[in-house]
Formats: structure tokens, C-alpha cells, sequence
């Protein structure tokens, strides 16, 4: 689709300076007639001024109108160009099918067998040029997960998504993966050569893969099977815990590679078998293979740049000012009189053909060193030097700051190297220098929108992707990629809305049992504290007890000790008493 823009839309403003000399001219004129109509009657005056002509200032002030418009024009810098055009490239067709079941997880090579997948499908991906990717995860059953593209942004995206979650029914269904990536590849015959990348612990297979791997091979598609994981085997941890995965009778299970069986789902589509580790092996084992599998003609969309169109605007009003050179004010009698190779008139000549040159020199100045810029980072985005590519948009935007262009190439680059959220921030200024109404636009913002999601998808945030993939669906209906995108973010939105549910539940329950806790805590406090001071009662009494049991016992002693004191005063007196008796006797 051709598609048609101004690089300077704002040096359009200038236009408004056509109609305010045309203004300024029709005033001028009229008065200039009336103060001829002060010196006399016009027809008298038009016989003693033969040569002047009332036509020909207007016909020269037209040409110079028409001239400064398209000089203005020039300045803007009209460009037009293919938005899209479709490329023909030599490459092949490749279908990863990934075992994400829970015996993934075991850590027998590091960080995991699934993370270690993840890390060597990354790097094979990087290598990638004009080849073409798929993706089917698999477990008890399988389907795609990323439908065959060029699209390598989408594939790594797609890539580091992949958890066990994706599939509830746990198994290793190899034959149901082989035969889905089998349909992946689509109905229409290819010369490309194409393949099948098989990646699983081979635990557990549930189907008859020797079968579909046959009929694989009968298809023409070679099979490379990648084994992870270690024969003497590994607990499987549970996500989120200290703890292993245990069977019924409570034993914890080990997850064994069954090598064997890999070998023979090799052997049955005559393809290699590699075993996965912590080195690069397989990775360049799988490398060496992709080679030298026969490359065809693969039809794929790009951009096309746009064409600067300023000269032919520029070369025009040249010649209009060249052909207003020669037309004069007043009526020439003989053409020889008009001295057109006069010395002044031909420097006027030169000056305006330097003026207009230098106009063009200076437009190409104004766009010269953005486009540059952007052309150069464009060069480092595909040889995949991103940082440098990164450094290049951001000169470009030194240079012009509202250059959709150069936001959405920045995205693009920061997207590669990582950094999802400044990507999505770039996105978002090359989203708001565009205009939805412009048709030439249209298309464009539509891609916007779509790597806008990807990054939003990337940081997990799926609420923003799912709005980005249908701003992009919106503009562009037909795009089946952003559509499959959106289903993708849309099934991961809802099992992040389910596991926050979740975890809102457990936080309740958690929360509910600390607030239990606590009304324990405080019930054993108030109880503790009601039982020391039973307790302090309970002493208090005792001792009151005791000292009252120990004043009786002293004033039973007393009583006993005054009733002693009685009964010895009692018998001092009877002896007093009996004595006296006796002394009275004897005095006789």
C-alpha cells in the first residue's frame, strides 16, 4: 500500500502566508488604481503610458504564489513510499514441541530441565535469519502454542511463558506433540526444509510415537529428538516449597531420562538423538542439523522506508521563478529589447538557481541527520547489535522528538535486549505521535499496538496486553497473529485473576487463622492473668489464715498462762493463809 506524509508537517503553517499577500497584494492594487484615477482620466493616461500593462503583475504574482507554495511544500518534506512490501527470503520451517509436564522441574541439570530447554531454544531461536518458528507444548496432551511465524520477538515471548501450568493433564504424550506439530506446519507444499525439534524427559509416553514419528518422516519432515535430564534421575520439587513430589503411598518421586526411548523415536523417523546438559552440545549438534536441511523461498512482510520527494516540489518552483524572470512588468515591442543574456539579469539567474539549491541542501540537512540515524540504527538492529541500534534511535530523536518511526524502532530494540519496560514506555510516545484517522497511519499504529502488548505480556502484565492486542485488532481486523496473541493473554489474564483470587483466599484464611491465633493469645493472656490473681487472692487469704491462726494460738497461751498465774496466786494465798495458823499456836 502506498502511503503518502509530510517528515515537517508543522512547516505547513507557512501556507498562511499565501493568502495574507494575496491580501496584501489586492489592496496595493486598488490603491495604486485609484490614485491614477486622481491624476486623470484612465483611457487618457493608458495613451501616455503605452507599456504598462494592468495583466502582467498578476500573472507574475500568481507564479510567485505557486512558487513560495511549493517552496513550503519542499520544507515539509513530502515523502511516499510501500508500507509494507512482501519478501521473498531463503529459509526453513521449524516446529519446537517443548514437554512442560511436572518431571520438567526436576534439577538434575541446572537451573531446571524446563528452564534449561527454555535457555537453549532461546539461543537457537537468535541464530535464526530468515527462517520460519513454531511452538507446541505438550504433557498428557498437546497444541500450539505459537503458531509458525518470523516473528522471533513473539517466539522468545512465547518461549519464556512457558510453565507446567499450561496444561492440566499431566503425561508425556509424544505422539499427540509430533502429530499436532505435523498440522502446525499447514496444508501448502514448501521446498523449505522442514523440521521437527522434539525436547522431553521421555517419561511416562502415553501414545504410540513410534507411529507418528514414521509418518513424520513419510511427510518429508526430519525429527530431532533432545533428551534432558539425567538417567540416574532427580526429585521434582514442588514450586514455592522445601518439599518433593510423593506418590500415593507417600514416597517421593524420581524422574528419570528414558534415553531409550528417545533413541527409539529418533530411530523410527531416521532423525538424530542428542542428550541435553549443562553445555552448548546440543545446541550445536541441533545448529549443524538446521543447516544442512534445503532452504526455499519464504514469503514474509517488511517495512519499507520512505522516499524523500522534496526535489521535484523544489525543481518546480525553480522554474517557475525562472519563467517570472523573464516575464515583465510592462509590454515589450521587440523581443530583442528584453536583453534575457543582460550581465545583471543572468547573475539574478545564478542567484536564484543558488537560493533554490541551498533550500534543498538545507531540507536535506533538516531530515538529513534523523534519517541517518534511524538508517544506521536500522543497519545495527540487523546484524542484532540492539544497544548500538538503541544508541542510533535516540540520536535520531535528538533530532526530531516527535518521530513515531524512531520511538517504534527504540521499542523495538529495547525489546530485544530485555527491557520490556522501557520498550512498552517507547510504544506508548510512538502511539501518541500517530493519528488513528490518518489512513497512511492506520496500519502502522496497528503494529504499535501489537508490540505494545507483547511488552505488556512480557512484564506479565495481561490486563494492558489484552487492551493493546484489540487497539491493534481494531485497526487492523485481518491480523491473525495479534489476534492469536490476544487469546494467549487473555487465558493467561484469567489464570492470573484465578491465582490472585487464590492467594486473596489464602491471605484471608491466613490472616483469619492470626486473628484466631490472637483472640487465643489474648484469651490465654486474660486467663493467665485472671489465674495470678486467683492465685495472689488465694495467698492473700492464707496468709490472712495464718495470722489469724497464729493470734489464737498466742491468746490461748495467754488465757492459759493468766489461768496458771490464777491457780499459783490461788494456792500462794491458801499457804499465806494456813501458815498464819500455825504461828499463832505456837505463841502461847
Amino acid at each position: 500500500m502506498i502511503m503518502f506524509r509530510f517528515a515537517h508537517i508543522e512547516m505547513l503553517w507557512l501556507l498562511l502566508l499565501i493568502p495574507t499577500l494575496i491580501a496584501a497584494f489586492i489592496y496595493i492594487t486598488r490603491r495604486q488604481r485609484k490614485r491614477i484615477l486622481e491624476f486623470g482620466d484612465p483611457s487618457l493616461l493608458e495613451e501616455l503610458m503605452p507599456n504598462a500593462s494592468r495583466v502582467r503583475p498578476v500573472v507574475k504574482f500568481s507564479i510567485l504564489m505557486v512558487a513560495l507554495t511549493l517552496l513550503i511544500f519542499a520544507a515539509a518534506r513530502p515523502q511516499y513510499g510501500q508500507r509494507e512490501k512482501t519478501v521473498k527470503r531463503q529459509g526453513i520451517e521449524v516446529m519446537i514441541a517443548l514437554d512442560v509436564s511436572n518431571s520438567m522441574l526436576a534439577e538434575d541439570v541446572a537451573p531446571n530441565r524446563l528452564d534449561r530447554a527454555k535457555q537453549m531454544l532461546s539461543k537457537l531461536i537468535d541464530k535464526m535469519v530468515d527462517d520460519k518458528v513454531g511452538l507446541v507444548v505438550f504433557a498428557g496432551d498437546a497444541f500450539v502454542q505459537l503458531p509458525i511465524t518470523c516473528d522471533y520477538v513473539s517466539a522468545k515471548m512465547f518461549l519464556n511463558s512457558i510453565t507446567p501450568d499450561l496444561i492440566k493433564t499431566q503425561g508425556t504424550a509424544i505422539g499427540s506433540a509430533i502429530n499436532t506439530s505435523v498440522r502446525a506446519f499447514g496444508a501448502e507444499e514448501s521446498e523449505a526444509g522442514r523440521a521437527i525439534i522434539l525436547i522431553t524427559d521421555g517419561e511416562n509416553h502415553e501414545d504410540d510415537a513410534m507411529a507418528a514419528a514414521k509418518a513424520a518422516h513419510e511427510a518429508g519432515i526430519h525429527i530431532y529428538v533432545v533428551g534432558i535430564g539425567k538417567p540416574e534421575g532427580s526429585p521434582i520439587p514442588i514450586p514455592g516449597t522445601h518439599d518433593f513430589r510423593k506418590d500415593r503411598q507417600g514416597n517421593i518421586v524420581v524422574t528419570r531420562l528414558n534415553e531409550e526411548m528417545c533413541r527409539d523415536i529418533a530411530g523410527a523417523a531416521e532423525g538424530m538423538y542428542v542428550r541435553c546438559d549443562n553445555t552448548n552440545t546440543a545446541t550445536r549438534a541441533l545448529e549443524k542439523e538446521l543447516h544442512s536441511l534445503a532452504t526455499a523461498d519464504i514469503e514474509t512482510r517488511v517495512f519499507s522506508d520512505y522516499n524523500e520527494q522534496y526535489q521535484s516540489f523544489a525543481l518546480v518552483a525553480l522554474l517557475l521563478l525562472v519563467i517570472d524572470f523573464f516575464i515583465f512588468n510592462r509590454k515589450n515591442k521587440s523581443i530583442t529589447r528584453w536583453n534575457i543574456f543582460g550581465e545583471n539579469r543572468l547573475t539574478i539567474l545564478v542567484l536564484l538557481l543558488a537560493l533554490s539549491t541551498s533550500i534543498s541542501a538545507q531540507n536535506s540537512r533538516w531530515g538529513g541527520k534523523e534519517s541517518e540515524h534511524i538508517r544506521h540504527g536500522n543497519r545495527d538492529y540487523k546484524k542484532e547489535r540492539y544497544d548500538k541500534a538503541e544508541l542510533n534511535y535516540r540520536r535520531a530523536l535528538d533530532q526530531n522528538n516527535k518521530s513515531y518511526q524512531s520511538y517504534y524502532n527504540l521499542g523495538n530494540s529495547l525489546f530485544r535486549q530485555e527491557k520490556y519496560k522501557e520498550a512498552s514506555e517507547a510504544y506508548a510516545k510512538a502511539e501518541k505521535q500517530m493519528d488513528p484517522k490518518n489512513k497512511s497511519q492506520k496500519e502502522h499504529l496497528s503494529q504499535v499496538y501489537h508490540n505494545l502488548g507483547n511488552a505488556m505480556y512480557a512484564q506479565q502484565q495481561f490486563g494492558d496486553a489484552v487492551s493493546a492486542y484489540k487497539e491493534s485488532l481494531r485497526l487492523n481486523p485481518k491480523d491473525n497473529d495479534t489476534r492469536y496473541n490476544l487469546i494467549k493473554a487473555m487465558e493467561m489474564l484469567q489464570q492470573q485473576q484465578q491465582q490472585q483470587q487464590q492467594q486473596q483466599k489464602q491471605d484471608q484464611k491466613q490472616n483469619q487463622q492470626k486473628q484466631d491465633q490472637q483472640q487465643q493469645q489474648q484469651n490465654q493472656d486474660q486467663q493467665d492473668q485472671q489465674d495470678q490473681q486467683n492465685q495472689k487472692q488465694e495467698q492473700e487469704q492464707q496468709q490472712q489464715q495464718e495470722q489469724s491462726d497464729s493470734m489464737d494460738k498466742e491468746t490461748a497461751e495467754q488465757i492459759l498462762q493468766a489461768l496458771q498465774q490464777d491457780e499459783q496466786d490461788t494456792q500462794d494465798k491458801l499457804r499465806r493463809q494456813q501458815g498464819g495458823q500455825k504461828r499463832v499456836e505456837k505463841d502461847w
